[in-house]
């Protein structure tokens, strides 16, 4: 069965909408100021993604556009001023970074009670891809055993066998900490895993999370029947079509529920940024009053 990303996305989104507007009858507007260097194509429109969710329930996106010459100190300077400005809840370094500017200095000045992307040691937030990926899962479910509580969706989870194929910064390895987190099983493979040991841990898994960004990374032969699929990775072909790690098509009929490219973890991964950065802005109105 396919997983509507767009639909578990669009139910968060009004949810917040509703605590966003008592929060502007208070006169605060939750503010969220972004940091592009340069002009990568997937970084733009990440970036309009985010545009379009805060529009549709209210919340501010100031984006500093920054020429891919800037040197780290404009960046660690404008760092320093949202940090400091009262009427900014949230700050967003976009990654990718150009190759001289990827320093986790630079990252780390952003203020923890500020970082709503969750990359910053000492951060008040989870990463929101990993929050989307449990969000997946929780629908996933509540589709298979119906209406249950919290606590029973951690021990059905926790009794999953998951795999997550890649360990990068921003969405494997976050991911695969979280979930850890969570008490689940996790085993991570990737570039330095041999190949024998991949396809075994693939094949035996139940739920398989792929981080790769690649075509055919998951193919109908190296999954077992019912697993399900979560595509997290993306990669554009020669006609600027999205895709996931797997073609649907193929896989279809072999996984028990699968996301879909576009549609699927992107719309959750934008929602779960917007929930931190309210939660920022409830936090930081509270301190302030």
């Amino acid at each position: 069965m396919i997983i509507n990303g767009k639909a578990i996305a669009q139910d968060l989104l009004q949810k917040l909408k509703k605590n966003i507007d008592l929060l502007k009858q208070r006169g605060i507007l939750p503010t969220c100021a972004v940091i592009l260097v340069g002009k990568n194509p997937e970084s733009l429109s990440y970036v309009r993604q985010k545009q379009f969710a805060a529009e549709k329930i209210g919340l501010r996106l100031m984006i500093s556009y920054q020429p891919s010459t800037v040197d780290t100190q404009t960046i660690q300077s404008l760092i320093r001023e949202y940090n400091t400005d009262p009427t900014i809840h949230g700050v967003i370094l976009q990654r990718p970074l150009p190759n001289r500017l990827y320093n986790q200095l630079i990252l780390n000045s952003i203020a923890p009670n500020k970082d709503v992307d969750g990359f910053v040691p000492g951060s008040k937030f989870q990463v929101p891809v990993a929050l989307a990926v449990e969000k997946i899962l929780c629908k996933i479910y509540d589709l298979r055993f119906k209406k249950y509580e919290a606590k029973q969706f951690q021990l059905l989870l926790i009794k999953q066998h998951i795999v997550i194929i890649g360990r990068g910064e921003t969405a494997g390895k976050p991911i695969a900490e979280y979930l850890t987190q969570q008490g689940c099983h996790v085993s991570v493979v990737h570039s330095k895993t041999s190949q024998q040991e991949k396809q075994n841990k693939i094949k035996c898994s139940d739920v398989i999370i792929s981080c790769v960004g690649k075509e055919r990374v998951i193919t109908k032969d190296n999954i077992k029947q019912g697993a399900t699929l979560i595509s997290v990775g993306i990669w554009r072909d020669s006609e600027g079509k999205l895709h996931g790690d797997y073609e649907e098509d193929e896989i279809k009929d072999i996984a028990s529920f699968y996301t879909p490219t576009p549609g699927g973890v992107g719309p959750v991964n934008v929602a779960c940024l917007m929930e931190n950065l309210l939660t920022a802005c409830t936090s930081l109105s509270l301190s302030i009053h």
